[in-house]
């Protein structure tokens, strides 16, 4: 299809879904619609001021994002760049939610400068993490997506303790695109033109941006600086969109997508289609969102709704990619092993340390005399003591899948939470609870593990066709879906579903005297399976033909390692939540106290789980005494800016 054509698809197809919304709010003559809103009575003007406005914003507001990406993706020679993926949106918002709980002072200076100011800081962040990937941008994709989830857990943690105050800042940050006047569109207008003309003066040296690097530089374009002057202009187009309408998810990638896969050669006619193409594709999704709307009696946010289905479009350009010689693949620097620290020595110091901390923490706290030991026998026996040892067998189970899944996808930044499988569990457990709302706990977790299990053979199927970092792209993009899918249901209203995110949000409040043995228990049985499987591991590690060559039945043990990974996943995320990055951090933890192989790994990381979740729900819980953090949110902050570091300080590979 020829630019020209989709161009009027797109144009049909807005123009026939605005139509029909203002066929179902406007009741008047259709020659009373563009008149002065002065000259109409107050029910006419109110609708029209609402209508048109909306319009307006909302095709500039997709244009500018589609702008900014198509901006980006020229600059980081990435067609998976944009708004989203670096979390520039992501910053803009954060700093916009803090300054106006915390700083409301500061918002005298604009919420542009303060969205503008965090949008640059998040880019600079992500800069700075992906500034070991060299040449090759795919490292800036991957660090922003993960920036975006520690945003996240962020803002998470914010809105626990101000969630009366932060209503209407969750609505507006979710993409509400409800106008009452004309001032967004003349502030969106501006920046537009504003836009333009520095594209248009900064167009030949772009151009020249098209080459390599070295190409560029040798026919005099300053790359450092261009690169720089387009990452501002990019942040302060996104810092506009973010302030006025808050974050629209993945609308300027899509739109910018469009001209990458028209294959559109000539800079000036690719950021005009981009723009053009945003602009009429976020119309549609308003237009039929409003629709929806206005026969369900509810609207729900656009921005959110289109991270939801920005994300599946993501994963379609990863698996287009996947043939691309852009690519870019990365493992953390191999620690020398320690034959001393690898002994069986190792588990038994490791399980005295454990237990003896876990005493500690019984009776170390704050109470109402301030900090002490507070030995109190019936508190600990019904209230400390079932959390600490819930939250310990999270972490086994999630130290234990993180190994699995390093092993199975040979990928060493592989975990439940960052392939998305943590997120198929939520998402499966939402999905289970808004068709069967009766349902027990038994129930969302067979739902929770046929979630993880759908998701893990999804993993280990792109690990064989994409480079390690592209598959981990596609998890976090089913991250992203999972946060799109909670926010709209956050804002739905329906007291039922704010049980289950509450019990998704990762707290052991929920955890009893009678289940927390059980649930210790499970986590012993689930790592004893893995280490049943500890040959089969090792034969996998050395890849699927050398494995099968060695008379290992490949396809029945990928299968049963897979049924684990699932179970200990639905497990851990019906406990904690779905970000943690446990199961991330524990196998990099164990390869660098020694453990090499598979089998050596499994008890030293459930270890290292075990205590890095029994110190993060003594945290959470006493942190900001006397109110609670979830285990799960003070984990996702640890675990995420391990991530990150990781990510830093990871090397390119062939």
């Amino acid at each position: 299809m020829t630019p020209s054509k989709t161009l009027s698809f797109f144009a049909l197809l807005a123009f026939i879904t605005s139509a029909v919304w203002l066929a179902l709010v406007w009741h008047w003559p259709w020659a009373d619609l563009w008149r002065d809103p002065d000259a109409l009575p107050l029910a006419q003007a109110a609708v029209q001021m609402a209508v048109l406005p909306e319009i307006a914003a909302v095709f500039l507001a997709g244009g500018l994002l589609a702008l900014a990406s198509t901006a980006l993706q020229q600059v980081v020679h990435n067609p998976l760049a944009s708004d989203s993926t670096l979390a520039v949106a992501g910053g803009a918002q954060l700093a916009l939610m803090l300054v106006t709980l915390f700083f409301p002072a500061a918002g005298l200076f604009g919420s542009f400068w303060v969205a503008f100011a965090g949008a640059v800081a998040a880019m600079l962040l992500v800069l700075l993490v992906a500034g070991a990937g060299g040449a090759n941008a795919l490292a800036l994709i991957l660090a922003g997506l993960l920036a975006n989830m520690v945003f996240a857990a962020i803002a998470a943690v914010i809105s626990q303790f101000y969630s009366d105050l932060l209503l209407g800042i969750m609505v507006w940050g979710a993409g509400s695109l409800l106008q009452d006047g004309w001032a967004t569109v003349t502030a969106l207008l501006w920046t537009s033109l504003a836009a333009a003309l520095a594209l248009a003066l900064l167009y030949r040296p772009l151009t020249l941006l098209a080459l390599d690097d070295e190409q560029a530089r040798r026919l005099g374009a300053p790359v450092g600086l261009l690169r720089l002057l387009v990452l501002l202009l990019a942040a302060g187009v996104t810092a506009q969109v973010v302030s006025r309408l808050g974050v629209i998810s993945f609308a300027g990638l899509a739109g910018a997508s469009v001209a990458h896969l028209l294959r559109v050669r000539a800079m000036g006619a690719r950021f005009a289609l981009s723009f053009l193409a945003g602009g009429l594709l976020l119309l549609v999704v308003d237009s039929l969102l409003n629709i929806a709307g206005h026969f369900l009696g509810t609207l729900l946010p656009a921005g959110a709704l289109c991270g939801v289905l920005g994300a599946p479009f993501l994963i379609f350009l990863v698996l287009r990619q996947r043939k691309s010689a852009q690519g870019f693949a990365r493992e953390a620097p191999p620690s020398a092993p320690s034959p001393r620290l690898a002994s069986w020595r190792t588990p038994l110091l490791g399980l005295a340390v454990l237990l003896a901390l876990l005493v500690l923490l019984q009776g170390f706290s704050a109470g109402a005399d301030g900090w002490g030991w507070h030995w109190q026998g019936e508190l600990i026996l019904d209230h400390r003591l079932p959390r600490s040892l819930s939250a310990m067998a999270v972490g086994i189970m999630l130290a234990c899948a993180g190994v699995l899944l390093q092993t199975l996808t040979r990928n060493p930044m592989a975990s439940p939470e960052v392939l998305g499988i943590s997120s198929g569990v939520a998402l499966a457990v939402i999905a289970a609870f808004l068709a069967f709302p009766a349902l027990g706990s038994g129930g969302l977790l067979l739902a929770g593990a046929g979630g993880a299990l759908m998701v893990a053979v999804l993993v280990l199927w792109l690990a064989r066709r994409l480079q390690p970092a592209w598959l981990l792209v596609t998890g976090v993009a089913i991250a992203a879906l999972m946060q799109g899918v909670m926010t709209v249901v956050q804002l739905s209203g329906n007291p039922q579903l704010q049980g289950v995110l509450s019990w998704l949000a990762g707290s052991t409040w929920y955890a009893r005297p009678h289940t927390a043995p059980l649930l210790v228990l499970l986590a012993l049985v689930l790592l004893a399976a893995a280490l049943l499987c500890g040959k089969a591991l090792q034969l996998l590690a050395l890849g699927e033909t050398v494995a099968g060559s060695l008379g290992l039945a490949v396809r029945r043990s990928r299968s049963l390692l897979l049924v684990l990974v699932a179970l200990m996943s639905a497990v851990a995320t019906l406990a904690v939540g779905p970000l943690s990055f446990i199961g991330l951090m524990t196998p990099h933890l164990a390869r660098r106290s020694g453990a090499v192989s598979p089998e050596k790994q499994l008890p030293i990381a459930a270890l290292y789980g075990a205590a890095l979740m029994l110190i993060a729900d003594w945290l959470g819980r006493y942190l900001i005494f006397p109110y609670e953090l979830g285990a799960g949110v003070i984990a996702s902050l640890l675990g995420g800016g391990f991530f990150l570091l990781l990510l830093r300080q990871a090397r390119p590979i062939n």
